[in-house]
């Protein structure tokens, strides 16, 4: 039993290491609260001290990267736990870039999130940007109860095109799963790919972007 003990401390010791971020979201005195934040690079939280009206009970955590985006290669996995009558909301402060290939080296982002009893999680990130040449893949896995809440947003831009490039990127691949209850519900899976014959050219003269517009 002692030594089972030491292994389960062992692989949860090992599971922190790999995260490039953790975040625990309790109640405080009454409040949504982080209570556990950790990052390394190239990952980084931002949590402002207040956003919003102050009767509202929500956390606010702002992810980015070192460099403004992520870099051929990058693997980053965070891990997110929002208990009980909390809630939580996961942004950015700008687009995700996602930098030119460097090969054929791809870059990923995983996002494992535990919403607890009437807990509400909103992940609600800028778009994708992928630059030209760029591969890249993301998959998120939510794990709820039947009282939970959830909110996702996931998108992505046409590149920059600005800068002429439409479609020029290599991969995109996008994969949302929901566990009910611990028992596998929804998969969405979405991927774009320039291996699709004629892509660029299906696509061309339609672009993607994202507005704002505040009141």
């Amino acid at each position: 039993m002692l030594h089972t003990d030491r292994e389960r401390e062992r692989e949860m010791e090992s599971k922190i290491e790999a995260a490039t971020g953790k975040l625990v979201v309790k109640k405080v005195g009454g409040k949504s609260t982080v209570t556990r934040c950790f990052s390394k690079y190239p990952l980084k939280f931002i949590i402002p001290n207040k956003v919003g009206s102050s009767e509202t009970d929500a956390v606010w955590v702002y992810t980015l990267t070192y460099g403004g985006g992520i870099v051929s290669g990058d693997s980053i996995s965070c891990e997110i736990t929002v208990a009980d009558a909390c809630t939580a909301v996961l942004t950015t402060q700008a687009s995700t870039k996602v930098y030119k290939s460097l090969g054929s080296k791809s870059s990923e982002q995983i996002l494992e999130a535990k919403i607890g009893s009437d807990a509400l999680l909103a992940v609600i990130p800028d778009p994708v940007t992928c630059f030209s040449t760029a591969r890249y893949s993301q998959k998120q896995i939510f794990r709820v109860v039947l009282d939970s809440s959830l909110v996702i947003v996931d998108w992505i831009t046409s590149g920059r095109h600005e800068s002429g490039e439409k479609w020029d990127f290599e991969l995109y691949r996008s994969t949302n799963h929901i566990f009910l209850e611990g028992v596998a519900g929804t998969r969405e899976h979405y991927q774009h790919c320039r291996t699709y014959a004629g892509l660029p050219s299906y696509c061309d003269g339609h672009t993607l972007g994202a507005k704002a517009k505040a009141n």
